[in-house]
């Protein structure tokens, strides 16, 4: 029986990598809520963790997802690679995606009231952690980047490619670009002369046929 392969530009899955944030919120949540239960003396220390577990695993679960549907249906369905979105554009959709997060969780988990202010802080949330991402990450860019020591020119290099200096210094591409200019030119040659020889030999078959 045939066998089916997906093809290597297939699409990601949603569900498991946003279930995977949750995880990862959740934990944080459940030993964030313990220990400040702990410094609060409350007696339901057990409670308390995996409540605030549960619910840090609806955000990061809820938010995770919304975000890669927002890329996902403003990918551009003309390209088989994924979109590429600027700086600010994640901004935006980070935001959005916090926004509606923090409105639809607010909306169920604690009523009409708390919808809009999760809304709110929720996108800002979304909108400073992306801001905050977005400069780390040029950081390291630009600390890479910098990193790359600048090929060095000898004093000798610099003398012959002075503007002032009649002699010049042909790196290896530019000496094959001139061989490869010379051999054409040297091509049209042989090929004009062919054609010259081949009108003598012409002419000097009907002088003899005459």
């Amino acid at each position: 029986m045939a066998q089916t392969t997906s093809p290597p530009n297939a699409i990601e899955p949603i569900l498991i990598p946003a279930l995977k944030v949750g995880a990862f919120t959740g934990c944080s949540g459940f030993f964030l809520g313990g220990a400040t239960a702990v410094l609060r003396s409350n007696p339901t220390v057990g409670l308390f963790a995996v409540g605030t577990g549960l619910n840090c695993f609806a955000l990061g679960t809820t938010y995770s997802a919304i975000r890669s549907t927002m890329f996902r249906a403003l990918q551009d369905p003309n390209f088989e690679s994924p979109a590429t979105f600027t700086p600010r554009e994640r901004v935006y959709i980070s935001g959005i995606s916090g926004s509606l997060t923090g409105f639809s969780l607010g909306l169920v988990l604690r009523g009409r009231s708390n919808a809009v202010p999760g809304a709110i802080m929720w996108g800002l949330l979304g909108l400073g952690g992306q801001l905050a991402y977005n400069a780390a990450d040029a950081r390291h860019t630009e600390e890479v980047t910098s990193a790359i020591p600048a090929p060095k020119i000898s004093l000798l290099d610099r003398a012959f490619r002075s503007k002032w200096n009649p002699i010049k210094k042909l790196t290896n591409a530019e000496y094959e670009e001139m061989l490869n200019g010379k051999l054409l030119a040297l091509d049209a040659e042989i090929a004009i002369t062919n054609e010259e020889i081949e009108k003598l030999e012409k002419a000097s078959r009907q002088v003899k046929s005459d």
